[in-house]
């Protein structure tokens, strides 16, 4: 078998012996695309290639596309399956992605950073007054909170939340879902109603689509959200105008539309980091060296058994 790795920068040494089991492997240098993937039969890829259509033509003996990640709005899915093309990726994958906590913890910390207005506070050479009054904040212990989404993210971060003494609601479309010591919510609204924070973990579905529209954005006014999710979750153009407008208390994103494209909002969203508290970060939220080595290990071993 013909394996590509599109993004080789730290990829798991571990993985990359377990793969050499089936077939040889090349890196991806920044060649001709479509050279490098015209005799591939297994590619792997985080994030930052679009696997559309076009991309797919290019690779006319392409067996497997190995993603390791939960979402997968990278890759066109139904032109996948109209080709046979096998995606393995982490979706579903709960008790394994259950020891994964790259993104909670990185939600949190934007938590943190949001009520202690870090991205102002942080002095350097053209930010060097010795002077707090400026930066004063607000403590996570007694805030209300609310969660969007309570799947893995969600919970792992409420019990983070619940440990510093927050008070944590969520809303889920999941009417089944209870935890203990946790208030529910019935809708969206009520949530935003009652939280001076809000944070938007859940997965992105085309069937559900954006469900943070004006309406909820207009609500959020004076309280902090936050969107470590996916940004089409969001009316995404719009919450990047009202945070260029202050709307909001902060806000922090890490994830926009069209990342790897030239248009997208990024441009907005620098400007408006650069007058209120607003903190955005590259899609970091689950880039830590040990996550990504073992989920590339546990994607690995998942290919694997197609081949016993």
């Amino acid at each position: 078998m013909k394996i590509g790795i599109l993004e080789p920068a730290d990829f798991s040494s571990i993985a990359s012996h377990k793969l050499s089991k089936i077939g040889s492997i090349e890196n991806y240098s920044g060649e001709k695309l479509e050279e490098f993937l015209c005799n591939k039969e297994i590619i792997f890829v985080r994030l930052n290639f679009d696997i559309n259509k076009g991309f797919l033509e290019a690779a006319p003996n392409l067996k497997y596309i190995c993603s390791p990640t939960t979402g997968l709005n990278h890759i066109d899915v139904n032109y996948c399956q109209s080709k046979g093309i096998e995606i393995i990726s982490l979706k579903g994958e709960t008790d394994f992605l259950n020891t994964i906590r790259a993104t909670p913890e990185h939600t949190l910390g934007l938590i943190l950073a949001l009520k202690r207005n870090y991205n102002f506070a942080f002095l350097k050479s053209d930010n060097s007054e010795w002077n707090r009054n400026p930066y004063r904040g607000y403590e996570i212990y007694g805030s209300k909170i609310g969660i969007v989404g309570f799947g893995r993210v969600g919970k792992i971060l409420s019990s983070y939340l619940k440990n510093m003494g927050a008070s944590v609601a969520f809303y889920d479309i999941n009417k089944d879902i209870q935890e203990e010591g946790v208030h529910k919510f019935d809708s969206i609204e009520s949530l935003i109603d009652a939280c001076e924070t809000v944070v938007l973990c859940s997965s992105y579905t085309v069937e559900y689509g954006s469900i943070i529209n004006e309406k909820e954005i207009d609500a959020l006014k004076n309280k902090y959200f936050i969107n470590t999710a996916r940004a089409e979750l969001t009316n995404e153009s719009y919450l990047s105008q009202r945070a260029l407008e202050g709307h909001f208390k902060g806000i922090a994103i890490d994830v926009i539309q069209n990342e790897q494209s030239a248009q997208n909002n990024l441009k907005s969203w620098l400007e408006a980091a650069d007058k209120y508290n607003v903190i955005v970060t590259p899609h970091i939220g689950g880039a830590t060296y040990s996550s990504m080595n073992r989920t590339e290990e546990f994607i690995s071993d998942k290919l694997l058994m197609s081949f016993e």
